[in-house]
């Protein structure tokens, strides 16, 4: 039964399960880059449209802006663990898609027959039933047997050896659902001429529901023939060159007479689907942005149906190679505009320009819509000509309203971004003013970003911390806590009882790590006291945002000696505190750092970009010191202890262990040094039992 598992039955809009173009998705793993701006495509979308959001946030926002869909009684979903870097300032389309359509906890149950043209057997018997009870001249035994025979074609579909006999029927009426019944069984098991015939004998059938069924199956079984061939056993599509394209008109041809005559019938939805889906096969990609316009504004933006209708326009058409133009509506020409701003060079400019005079000439086109017009007249400036004070021109202050829809609060993210651009005096007065009305999922949480990131910007960086703080996103606060705040701040946030366990560890973590590996070892010695006495020690030492806890009380409760005699981390900072050359104390700290798993953590150490948040501010500065700069340091000093000098040949020959590569940080050795410090400490330290215990050198 080759190819059964192909076309949908177009009740779904007539949608292929392909992936959409990675043009439209990025990657689920990586992590959001904390910035305001969407100027290339990342792994995250904003609640503002730009042209680096994923294509289908930006549509579905347009769409549900033109609907004035509100977000009153919402909640976010609980975010998978490869979403929880993005806080809620940043969503995938998954996340996006869940917070305005959630569903049950445990999912909907998949219907039988997903993916193939069978899934339109799913629920429709009680239609089939229906239709009998309609139907005049039937007798009783009739019915029950042709409502028994229709168990045939779900046999056929999952592909039974022997199946339901046919009844015996007299009737004219029962020779008309009998002679459907074949006709179907045909098309389930894709033998092609006797569906198209058995359906097309029946275009002229008395009962109606036979009638319309047949004439809309026509349809749908050539379309079926024309694409027949294009598509291998697993669903892979070998390319259009493969497709019937005279069958396929024939199938349009089919599919609009049926809604001619059927403009609200009951299959009128999936032949508008079907027929979509005759246009994406025949490359009338003119003809599919139409369609397109028309289905999204009719589209219920309230309903999860949208969501599918967003990601066939994506896949279907927004990343065809010719569907650039080709739009004449508002909404898809608009998603087409801000993905041709789009950068994709490493100068941030987009790879074909963007001329100014196309999109001057779109004006009539949004004639009613001007906003969104103004608005990407407005990403030109900003994305394509650099030209700040048009961007204010073009979008008048209006951050003080109680709510805003997507596109108006696009509008307002857009000047708030060219302010700061400017370096606007009032820049952080504009973003405290959008968090007032900024109530929609999504949108207080980027606004707030704005206002951290111009406070950062201006050195006013406690300000974000301040009691009363309208900065209040965790994740917001955490990357600035991780990479921009001082002794000051943080011990501060790590003694406010108000805010959350987990900032309040995050703030310690982060203040005790970096006095730590930057020597400053009487305050991280006082400051262990700021250490919650629930503080966990065993997370994993990455993106601590993502993880339920922070690892704060490694630096009270964690390992500091195994083999050489080391007493806790905090009188090992008293020792160097008083005495920061000591050997011993030296060699003790890189024990805590190797035990507990602070090699290679670079986390809190590694400055982003100064275009992102916590990227420009740097309150703690110095640089972190690596294991192997304290080996190294003893190795040369020959006034050290012999063993001390001997247990720092035998860390820093284990630092290559067991594959030759550095795990100690700073800069490598090479092999002839290594094998030096091989040589010398079974040389000089034979006696040593770390010299004993060491039989090889990496």
């Amino acid at each position: 039964m080759k190819r059964r598992f192909l076309l949908l039955a177009g009740l779904a809009g007539g949608l292929l399960a392909c992936p959409s173009s990675l043009l439209a998705s990025a990657d689920d793993s990586c992590s959001p880059a904390w910035r305001l701006d969407g100027r290339d495509l990342g792994c995250n979308s904003r609640a503002a449209l730009a042209p680096g959001n994923d294509t289908r946030a930006n549509l579905l926002l347009l769409i549900r802006d033109r609907a004035g869909v509100e977000t009153a009684g919402l909640a976010y979903p609980k975010a998978e663990w490869e979403e929880r870097g993005y806080g809620r300032t940043f969503f995938d389309w998954k996340f996006l898609t869940a917070t305005y359509y959630p569903q049950p906890e445990e999912g909907m149950e998949t219907p039988d027959f997903t993916g193939s043209r069978c899934v339109s057997l799913t629920g429709t018997n009680g239609t089939f039933e229906a239709a009998l009870r309609a139907a005049k001249g039937l007798s009783d035994g009739e019915r029950s047997g042709l409502t028994a025979a229709r168990t045939r074609l779900a046999q056929v579909c999952r592909e039974e050896g022997t199946l339901a006999p046919w009844p015996d029927v007299s009737s004219a009426a029962g020779q008309e659902f009998l002679a459907y019944l074949k006709a179907a069984e045909a098309f389930y098991g894709a033998k092609w001429p006797d569906a198209t015939q058995g359906f097309a004998a029946l275009a002229g059938a008395r009962d109606p529901w036979i009638k319309e069924t047949a004439i809309y199956m026509t349809g749908r079984t050539a379309l079926n023939v024309a694409q027949d061939q294009a598509f291998d056993d697993w669903g892979g599509f070998a390319g259009k060159d493969k497709i019937d394209q005279p069958t396929v008109q024939a199938a349009r041809k089919a599919l609009e007479a049926y809604l001619k005559a059927w403009p609200k019938g009951r299959y009128a939805q999936s032949a508008r689907g079907l027929v979509r889906r005759t246009m994406w096969l025949s490359g009338d990609l003119a003809g599919l942005a139409g369609e397109y316009e028309r289905a999204a504004g009719l589209v219920d933006a309230r309903k999860d149906a949208v969501v599918t209708l967003v990601d066939e326009v994506d896949d279907k058409y927004l990343m065809s190679e010719g569907a650039d133009g080709t739009a004449t509506g508002p909404l898809l020409m608009a998603t087409h505009d801000l993905l041709a701003m789009r950068a994709t060079g490493g100068d941030g400019a987009p790879a074909k320009p963007f001329a100014l005079a196309r999109l001057e000439s779109q004006k009539a086109a949004f004639a009613g819509h001007e906003d969104l017009y103004g608005f990407l007249l407005a990403n030109h400036a900003y994305y394509v000509a650099g030209d700040m004070k048009k961007v204010l021109a073009l979008l008048p202050d209006d951050a003080r309203r109680p709510s805003y829809t997507p596109l108006a609060f696009s509008r307002q993210v857009l000047r708030g971004m060219a302010l700061a651009a400017l370096k606007d005096p009032n820049t952080a007065g504009f973003w405290r003013e959008l968090i007032g009305g900024s109530a929609a999922m999504h949108q207080r949480p980027l606004a707030e970003l704005g206002l951290a990131m111009s406070l950062e910007r201006s050195g006013k960086l406690a300000d974000v911390f301040a009691p009363g703080s309208l900065v209040q996103d965790p994740t917001v606060r955490e990357v600035l806590l991780g990479l921009s705040a001082g002794p000051d701040v943080l011990r501060a946030v790590a003694r406010d009882t108000a805010r959350s366990d987990h900032e309040r560890d995050y703030a310690v973590f982060a203040l005790l790590h970096k006095q730590l590996s930057r020597g400053r070892y009487a305050a991280f010695a006082a400051d262990t006291a700021l250490v919650r006495k629930g503080a966990t020690t065993a997370t994993w030492f990455y993106r601590f945002e993502t993880q339920d806890e922070v690892p704060a009380g490694v630096f009270v409760r964690g390992k500091f000696s195994d083999g050489f005699a080391c007493p806790a981390i905090a009188k090992t900072a008293q020792t160097l505190a008083a005495s920061p050359n000591d050997p011993t104390a030296r060699l003790c700290l890189g024990d805590f750092l190797r035990l507990n798993g602070f090699d290679n953590f670079t986390d809190l150490d590694t400055r982003p970009d100064p275009g992102e948040l916590g990227g420009h501010a740097n309150q703690f500065p110095g640089k972190p010191i690596a294991r192997s700069a304290i080996y190294a340091a003893i190795m040369a000093d020959r006034k050290a202890p012999a063993e001390a000098r001997a247990y720092a040949m035998y860390r820093a020959i284990a630092c290559y262990a067991p594959a030759g590569y550095n795990s100690c940080g700073g800069a490598s050795a090479d092999t002839a040094v290594r094998r030096g410090w091989y040589n010398q400490i079974k040389q000089e330290y034979p006696a040593s039992p770390w010299a004993k215990k060491l039989r090889y050198w990496w």
